[in-house]
């Protein structure tokens, strides 16, 4: 598919993904503070907090095919920095999938253990660690595509400004969490960045140039 039909899809499960944390899921992430309220959510929906990680990792999908649609529609595939990028790409959303899947199996079936308060550091620990690694790459690569595609891509700077400031705000991550507030804030800007792609029914050509050849 193209980079639009992507971008809206991307966009639509943005918005499902951030309104389902902040209207439902909310309970189940508080990290900070006391933590019985927040075991007993997740004991009495197993069903939600599944269903909003899934949500996590379709975003993370979404992420992956609008950033690949635009990789090989504006950058060269030959040049050694792209690969660098398709290859940061599949290690930031593999680490970051991880630490959902972590979370989403490990943390329902420990609760009901009596060793729960001794395991549940090191679960919460190792799925915030996967996540906050994953977006540290992950916003490497965004912004270093964000950045490409000012430079190489039809698409006006201004624009592509919503990637780079998403991707820029993803790096700092693994040293903010469990303070998700930035995060929001990346979502936010890439959601900018999708409604942009999305609204156009076709991106400007690469090759603008070939265009003009072919009309005379």
């Amino acid at each position: 598919m193209k980079t639009p039909t992507a971008a809206r899809i991307s966009a639509a499960v943005t918005v499902a993904a951030l309104l389902f944390m902040l209207l439902i899921m909310r309970p189940g992430l508080r990290l900070v503070g006391v933590s019985f309220p927040r075991q007993a959510w997740i004991l009495e929906n197993p069903l939600l907090w599944s269903l909003g990680l899934w949500l996590w990792m379709a975003l993370i999908f979404c992420w992956m095919w609008v950033l690949v649609s635009l990789l090989w529609a504006y950058l060269p595939a030959h040049r050694i920095s792209t690969m660098l990028q398709s290859g940061l790409m599949l290690i930031g959303a593999t680490l970051a999938i991880a630490g959902t899947v972590t979370w989403m199996a490990a943390l329902p079936s420990i609760l009901p253990l009596q060793s729960v308060n001794e395991l549940l550091p090191l679960v919460d620990g190792l799925a915030l660690g996967l996540l906050g690694a994953g977006a540290f790459i992950g916003g490497i690569v965004t912004t270093w595509i964000g950045v490409d595609l000012m430079r190489l891509s039809p698409i006006a700077a201004t624009w592509c400004a919503l990637c780079v400031a998403a991707g820029a705000l993803l790096i700092p991550t693994p040293f903010l969490l469990p303070f998700p507030w930035h995060l929001l804030a990346a979502a936010l800007f890439w959601l900018g960045w999708c409604i942009f792609l999305g609204l156009r029914r076709r991106l400007p050509s690469a090759y603008p140039e070939m265009s003009q050849i072919k009309t005379l």
